[in-house]
């Protein structure tokens, strides 16, 4: 029994040697879920933060849309209590010369597209003394007109019918025009002489406005003469100048010594338009021996036919007395229909000639 005792395995304290890992496993477990718990709050509260952020985002983006579509709806709602007040009377420009009952059949001249009707030309102190001319060497020679076409640029299809009536039609296009360029382009490839029609100050001005590109006499040197340059350079293949309004700047020698160095230098002639009778146009020519022209008639003062006859009657019956005659005229329907009429009755009356032909350095 005692050998038996001996023989069996030695007491060598297993249950405490399996107790001890036991124990520090039980230890492990019980100490890891008590470190854990901070991280992971942290991080649910980042996930929802997030959440709540892109939620607030988006419900901004979803309410600046539905403001962006919803807000002319409102407001198309409160159009019924708008309340419009009258428009102001337009100012028409004045032009002098004419009697009290034809000024209500005042020349307008086109509409732009706001509806505002363009005024083509006005007659302040218009200059209607007979230019003293030297008679024609003979008797026998055919008179000479040029007939003049001023504000050609804002309506082509004018330019075109007129184009069509006599080869040597002058066409003196204004500089900034809508329609400018390409009518210039088209005439002169058709053979057409060319002029500017140079936007000059009037007496009415500001009321009357000469359009863009005007030369206006509070203009320095600097700034008049690069405006001019500008002038020249917008209208293509021109060979001279014509002044369009004016009868205020043409009045003032110093500011048409100035243009004409210019016109000197491109070597352009010059056609007085006459808009004043205290035009120094003719002195200024003379001083730089430029070659210029005055105008004689002003066909369309009145967009009437039967005036615009007796016009050109006129001029014709001054062709003939002085030997050539420059008549000027405006894109006018009225205009288009009496020289559609009155031009092929000429042909054996009068020569119709182009601007430049009836140019001369003044002496």
């Amino acid at each position: 029994m005692a050998a038996k005792k001996k023989g069996a395995p030695p007491k060598k304290g297993v249950p405490k040697k399996k107790s001890a890992p036991q124990k520090k496993a039980v230890s492990k477990k019980s100490t890891s879920p008590r470190k854990s718990p901070k991280p992971i709050i942290f991080t649910e509260l980042k996930k929802i933060l997030v959440g709540i952020g892109i939620l607030l985002s988006l419900c901004l983006t979803v309410a600046m849309i539905a403001d962006i579509f919803l807000q002319p709806g409102r407001l198309e709602k409160k159009k019924p209590m708008v309340i419009r007040r009258p428009a102001k009377p337009e100012i028409k420009p004045i032009q002098e010369g004419l009697s009290e009952v034809t000024s209500k059949r005042m020349v307008t001249g086109l509409k732009k597209k706001s509806g505002k009707p363009i005024t083509y030309e006005v007659f302040e102190d218009i200059d209607h003394t007979t230019i003293p001319k030297p008679m024609p060497p003979s008797m026998d020679h055919t008179p000479k007109i040029a007939i003049i076409i001023d504000d050609i640029g804002y309506d082509k299809k004018i330019a075109w019918a007129l184009g069509d009536l006599n080869s040597n039609i002058t066409f003196s296009v204004l500089p900034f025009a809508p329609f400018g360029r390409v009518i210039s382009e088209r005439l002169n490839a058709m053979g057409f002489q060319l002029m500017l029609h140079l936007p000059m100050e009037p007496m009415e001005y500001p009321q009357v406005n000469p359009g863009p590109g005007a030369i206006l006499s509070e203009m320095s040197p600097d700034l008049l003469l690069d405006q001019l340059r500008k002038d020249i350079k917008e209208v293509p293949y021109v060979v001279g100048v014509n002044n369009h309004m004016g009868s205020r700047l043409t009045s003032h020698s110093d500011q048409m010594n100035q243009i004409f160095t210019i016109l000197k230098k491109k070597h352009l002639f010059f056609i007085d338009s006459r808009t004043s009778s205290e035009s120094q146009c003719e002195a200024s020519a003379r001083l730089f021996k430029l070659k210029f022209a005055q105008r004689d008639v002003f066909l369309d003062n009145l967009q009437e036919t039967a005036y615009i006859t007796g016009q050109l009657k006129t001029l014709i019956n001054l062709a003939k007395k002085h030997g050539s005659a420059i008549g000027i005229g405006h894109p006018y329907e009225a205009t288009l229909k009496t020289l559609s009429r009155e031009l092929p009755k000429l042909k054996n009356t009068v020569e119709i000639v182009r601007a430049s032909d009836l140019t001369t350095i003044p002496g």
